[in-house]
């Protein structure tokens, strides 16, 4: 049996669609807690976690943003279902 802390999300937690891939954009805490955590899952199931926690939901949000307006939405995708990916060499 574990004890899995129980979590909740926060309203600003989105999807956000470019040019047909989407990323969720998943913000969240401990029930009753205080500081906001946040992963990115990519339409193929690729995720990004922050280790270091916010002190508001709103500021995770914002971190999403600027990254996707200083580097391109992109940065969060990995291999779509169409890309070629190599295998690596056994």
């Amino acid at each position: 049996m574990t004890n899995d802390p129980e979590l909740e999300y926060s309203p600003l937690t989105q999807t956000i669609t470019e040019h047909d891939r989407s990323i969720d954009v998943y913000i969240y805490r401990e029930k009753g807690g205080s500081e906001w955590y946040l992963e990115v899952v990519d339409d193929q199931d690729n995720s990004s976690v922050w280790e270091d926690a916010f002190a508001s939901d709103k500021q995770a949000l914002n971190l999403v943003k600027k990254i996707i307006a200083q580097e391109g939405f992109t940065i969060f995708l990995g291999p779509g279902p169409d890309d070629d990916v190599e295998m690596p060499a056994e």
